[in-house]
């Protein structure tokens, strides 16, 4: 079994200051497009994903349930096969886990909703012609369903699978449907891996904090923005004054195939 890192612990605060480490703040331009993580990001199903990993790890491979959140957490971001394969490279057990585990992922996930708070924030990027996109590892069949059920119109709505997955497929098919430079697209997401993505490929990026720590993401990516929750994403945005809406129509919802 390989090794992974664990999360860092948090570092000592600096008396007077919230935190010791502070991430720029400075404006970021009004994206054209948007795209967002689901899980932990859009969504707080960080605990209950770590849940079952946690069951799924214990059951296949005896691995302690404190030992099971640390290596789930460590590789979030990734579709859970691959982190099976980072986790326990070559085992034989990995696909009999992945498939366990995405069984039991609908019926503990599907009922969980964007806050209100999120939704605001959104329709507010929305109305002033940003593009909103949903680009996760998650599986397409289970982000088409949490766009249906959102009721939230949805540019587009991508997921793992038919050739696609968050990272340069989802920024490619962005580029090509809403004709925009990557540079012109703002990627948020809760994990290191998140930003990676967005620094391999040239996206600005945003960090939220929640299952990595605020202090983590800052150490990771010292000149990157870090919010503690979605919703102050448009307090780091400079609005132009007249920010007329770009859009006569939603795009349609794809990630079905």
């Amino acid at each position: 079994m390989s090794v992974l890192p664990v999360a860092a612990p948090r570092l000592p605060r600096t008396p007077g200051t919230s935190t010791s480490f502070l991430p720029p703040r400075a404006s970021l331009a009004l994206p054209r497009v948007l795209l967002c993580d689901l899980d932990g990001t859009l969504i707080d199903s960080m605990p209950v994903l770590a849940d079952i990993a946690t069951e799924v790890l214990g059951e296949v491979y005896g691995t302690p349930p404190a030992l099971a959140r640390e290596f789930y957490l460590a590789t979030c971001g990734l579709p859970f096969f691959r982190q099976l394969e980072s986790i326990f490279p070559g085992d034989a057990r990995n696909a009999a886990a992945s498939e366990i585990f995405e069984g039991r992922k609908p019926e503990r996930c599907n009922r969980i909703r964007m806050p209100g708070e999120v939704v605001r924030t959104l329709a507010g990027l929305q109305r002033r012609g940003v593009g909103i996109v949903v680009s996760s590892n998650n599986g397409t069949e289970n982000v088409a369903a949490f766009a249906d059920a959102s009721g939230f119109p949805f540019d587009l709505a991508l997921g793992f699978g038919g050739g696609l997955a968050k990272g340069r497929p989802h920024i490619e098919l962005c580029e090509r449907t809403f004709g925009v430079d990557r540079s012109q697209m703002l990627f948020v997401g809760d994990s290191l891996h998140d930003g990676e993505i967005a620094e391999r490929e040239g996206v600005p990026f945003v960090g939220v904090a929640g299952t990595f720590s605020y202090e983590r993401f800052v150490l990771r990516f010292p000149d990157v923005p870090v919010v503690r929750r979605f919703a102050e994403l448009a307090e780091l945005i400079a609005w132009p004054e007249s920010t007329a809406a770009r859009r006569s129509e939603a795009l349609p919802v794809v990630g079905h195939g």
